[in-house]
């Protein structure tokens, strides 16, 4: 059996980093995760399970031995996926009540905006070859934190609008979130985006509502950062139709082994599939296309493409949850009892990175900045 960790070992510390207001008795009850103390005394030993299997490392059987032999609980694995089952919701409701104790930290700020990134990371089941889970994660630049968690199967569509925005949030977004009906709600809530696009994602036209031709933007642009005004086709019809979507394409011209290192992954993806790249897709590998909704009098296009850069962070984000907490180890195919599993270990995450100091009690020195100079140099 493996080694337990810090996490069972140092139990009371571990607990005292629990939101003060989310009671593991009274919460388990309501919400039907402990209804009775058959062979699981009580909510706390449930969630101490909990912990070692999706935590620790251990499986089922494993967790099953280890609470026998510190007299924990005497249950079988059976019984223990069970109980696991019933409190995935519980758990979902912990990792929410993390996530709001975190949000309580002020939000960072760069001039007057709140910066936050929104992804998504799959998670696959024992044996799947393709995506199981979804966890769509939003991440709060400034204090380094992660403000949102949901998790959805595979149907789950990465969108911008599932995010709740508040007035001067600029939310950062890669290429899925280009989506033509999600861009206008970020605007109605008082936010701004900064999202990727490519050749193909949007139909865009010039703001008078003619034809827009992107490639011949790209050939004409001289310098190698610019930008252009468009206009977002919404595919909508209303009565009276909306006011048109006007936005900032800001586009930035790679280097020229950037841009190689782009054409050389399509047309090895194109391989693999058996076809022939599409010469649009090669000749839009050699820019970085921006949607921006933000003002060009406060954001220039410099201003726009550094802001972008910080998304990285939470692609950093995902790493130490996959890499160095074993998010991506999932052992359970049953969907409740892998529902339980990722919970458990996104606890020990958010409690183990408040622990480690991840999460700041100020935002840092660059959030109070006027602009990002430091950070306009290299490669998105």
């Amino acid at each position: 059996m493996k080694n337990t960790s810090d996490i069972l070992d140092r139990w009371q510390q571990f607990c005292a980093h629990l939101p003060p207001e989310f009671n593991l008795e009274t919460t388990a009850r309501s919400c039907g995760a402990f209804t009775r103390a058959r062979n699981v005394k009580n909510a706390e030993t449930l969630f101490r399970l909990a912990l070692g299997y999706g935590a620790c490392g251990m499986s089922l059987r494993e967790t099953c031995a280890w609470a026998e032999a510190v007299g924990l609980a005497n249950l079988s694995d059976t019984c223990l996926i069970k109980r696991l089952c019933r409190a995935a919701p519980w758990l979902g409701d912990m990792v929410g009540a993390l996530i709001a104790e975190q949000a309580k930290v002020p939000a960072g700020r760069w001039a007057g905006h709140r910066l936050r990134a929104l992804d998504a990371t799959s998670i696959c089941q024992p044996g799947a070859d393709r995506t199981t889970w979804r966890l769509h994660v939003g991440y709060d630049l400034a204090t380094g934190q992660v403000d949102h968690i949901e998790l959805t199967d595979v149907h789950g569509a990465e969108n911008l609008r599932r995010l709740t925005y508040q007035p001067g949030d600029i939310v950062l977004g890669d290429r899925y979130y280009a989506r033509p009906r999600d861009l206008r709600p970020v605007i109605d809530a008082g936010a701004d985006f900064i999202v990727r696009t490519g050749w193909n994602s949007l139909r865009l036209l010039h703001p008078d509502g003619a034809c827009f031709d992107l490639f011949a933007a790209l050939a004409a642009q001289a310098e190698q950062e610019g930008e252009v005004r468009v206009r977002v086709d919404e595919g909508t019809q209303g009565a009276p139709p909306p006011e048109p979507l006007i936005l900032r394409l800001v586009i930035r011209r790679k280097d020229p082994e950037q841009a190689e290192a782009e054409q050389k992954r399509l047309l090895k993806d194109a391989k693999k599939r058996g076809k022939q790249p599409d010469p649009r897709s090669l000749e839009a590998a050699k820019y970085i296309l921006l949607l921006t909704s933000l003002p060009a009098a406060a954001f220039p296009a410099a201003d726009v493409l550094a802001l972008y850069r910080f998304r990285w962070q939470i692609e950093l984000a995902f790493k130490r949850m996959k890499s160095i907490a074993g998010l991506d180890e999932l052992p359970a195919k049953k969907p409740e009892l892998a529902r339980a599993w990722i919970y458990a270990r996104l606890i020990a995450v958010l409690i183990a990175e408040r622990i480690a100091g991840q999460v700041p009690d100020s935002p840092p020195l660059w959030a109070q900045q006027n602009r990002p100079q430091a950070h306009r140099a290299g490669a998105l």
